[in-house]
Formats: structure tokens, sequence, C-alpha cells
């Protein structure tokens, strides 16, 4: 993917507004700096997921394009619950998942009831509505931002018996970690991963021996 894809998608995202924003907060002097926009994020992955180890090192270098130090802990943890108590216990500071699988970890009932709602043919929207309902069962100081269109997580939830749920990839992170640039620029590149385009990560990380060499070629 052309990183120039990246940044033709800031203006749909609120650049205009991220300017102005940016502007008044450089005329107030004396304003202390956030530690939280200057430490390195640490973005646990799952070392048994092809998967988990693409997107990790895609949303790693879409920082550093951005000055950001990161480091990719690759971890033995599965699941999205291991992976969220390391979020919630501070041990790290962003995971990647998808909507469905962290709904039915953090509100098993509500996403079962969902499901059934979905196969009812009772919701107009069930991508945007597993999506709400993820947001809404996060804790007050974790975050994530729109969905991806991209699905993934197929084998994570078979293994967990998850409900029947869309499965929008999102990474998740603890509130005020980024500053507005980093936040606008990790939703484009969220908003621009497509199924496919994992998939074919996946293919050539394998055929590389390596994820970030196959990453770093696909952002350009």
């Amino acid at each position: 993917m052309n990183r120039l894809l990246t940044r033709a998608a800031l203006p749909a995202l609120g650049l205009v507004g991220l300017l102005s924003l940016s502007a008044c907060t450089a005329a107030e002097p004396g304003r202390d700096p956030n530690p939280n926009h200057t430490k390195a994020v640490e973005i646990s992955v799952s070392a048994n997921s092809p998967e988990q180890l693409i997107l990790g090192e895609v949303y790693a270098q879409t920082l550093q394009e951005l000055g950001r130090s990161t480091n990719l802990s690759i971890v033995d943890t599965p699941h999205a619950t291991s992976r969220l108590d390391r979020l919630r216990s501070g041990e790290t500071d962003m995971i990647i998942g998808c909507t469905g699988v962290f709904l039915h970890t953090l509100d098993p009932v509500r996403a079962e009831e969902l499901a059934g709602e979905i196969a009812a043919d009772e919701v107009e929207d069930p991508f945007d509505e597993a999506y709400r309902e993820f947001i809404g069962a996060l804790p007050g100081n974790i975050i994530s931002p729109d969905p991806s269109s991209a699905q993934a997580c197929a084998e994570e939830a078979r293994e967990k018996q998850a409900p029947d749920l869309p499965r929008s990839v999102v990474p998740v992170y603890k509130r005020e970690l980024f500053d507005r640039t980093e936040l606008v620029e990790l939703t484009a590149v969220t908003r621009l991963l497509t199924t496919e385009d994992i998939a074919t990560l996946v293919d050539s990380a394998a055929e590389e021996s390596s994820a970030s060499r196959a990453v770093a070629a696909w952002l350009g």
C-alpha cells in the first residue's frame, strides 16, 4: 500500500479541525507536554498468530513513520482475554483484535444476544452494532478508533467458541496514549486495511520469513 493513500485519507478524517486545534495548542505558553505522547509504545501480539504478527507490524511501523518509538512484544497469549488483561494491568499499551471476539470476551451474555438478533435479521447494520457494543463494553481508560472493513480472528473465534458476530479488525489502546496526529494516522491505516490485504501480507511474510519486511513493502 502506498503511504500516499493514507495521507490522502487525512482530510476526510478531520485534518482541518486537527490543524486548527494544533494552532490553538501552540499558542498556549507554558503548556506541559503529555508524557504519554513521548513514551515508547508497547504493542502486544500473540506469538501463535500470523495475523497478529502482521497487524502488530502494521501499527508499529505506522507509528514509527511519525517518529514514535515502539516495542513489538511477541508473547504467548493466544486469546483476546489474556491480551486484554495485559492491557488493563499496564503490561502493554496497545493490542489488536476483532470486534466480535473482543465483545464476547468483555460481555459474553450481550455477545450471544447480539448474535441471535443478527441471525433473526433484527439488526440493520451488524458490523456497526458489533462495534458499538464492543466500545460500550470497554473499560473507561481504554479506547479504540473506528473499525476496519477487514475481517479476521476466525481461528480465535473458533477456539473461544465465540458466537457468529462481525470480526472487524481494531487496535485497542490506553486513553491519552497518542496525540491527535497519531490518532488520525492510526484511524486512516485501520480504515484502509482489507481482509485481502491481511491474507496477502500473511502469505508474503511466510515467503520472506519476515513479517517486518512484508509490512514495510506494503506500506511503501
